[in-house]
């Protein structure tokens, strides 16, 4: 563990749980600028099990590189739907002081636009890492893992 001060790592944290509630929060309230913002340029997304527990064989196409294509990719697949996502019990690691490493617990729902209809309930984890850049805090690799999933 590196050696970093106690109160330095607690605000790592904290800044790290914030970019996570915002990357939930935009996604949901289809803020896709701010979704973008919440991501490094040389991001990568591994949204291959966001369907199912395992990737399916079309899982290339869940999977982006850069912030740009990211934050297109998320657009694209929730801009006409209504979704809610949790995230919680953070187990962020700090490696020094520009990089960190967590794990979040999460849980999504997703109907169609209307809200009428129900097309996914799903559980999991979000496996990441951080790097700090000089305007805070940004995701550098994220892989969604479910637990649990249900289709409507």
């Amino acid at each position: 563990m590196p050696d970093i001060d106690p109160i330095q790592r607690l605000i790592a944290i904290e800044e790290i749980k914030q970019l996570k509630a915002r990357y939930f929060r935009c996604m949901d309230t289809k803020d896709f600028v701010g979704l973008r913002q919440v991501f490094a340029d040389d991001a990568r997304f591994d949204a291959s099990c966001s369907l199912s527990l395992e990737p399916g064989p079309d899982a290339d196409q869940w999977t982006h590189s850069g912030g740009d294509q990211i934050a297109a990719f998320v657009q694209a697949a929730v801009e006409t739907l209504r979704t809610v996502h949790h995230g919680h019990c953070h187990e962020i690691e700090i490696l020094s002081d520009t990089e960190a490493r967590g794990v979040i617990a999460m849980e999504d729902q997703i109907w169609d636009l209307a809200g009428e209809t129900m097309t996914l309930h799903g559980m999991g984890h979000y496996h990441e890492t951080y790097r700090k850049e000089a305007d805070g805090w940004k995701i550098v690799t994220s892989r969604i893992s479910r637990l649990h999933v249900i289709t409507g």
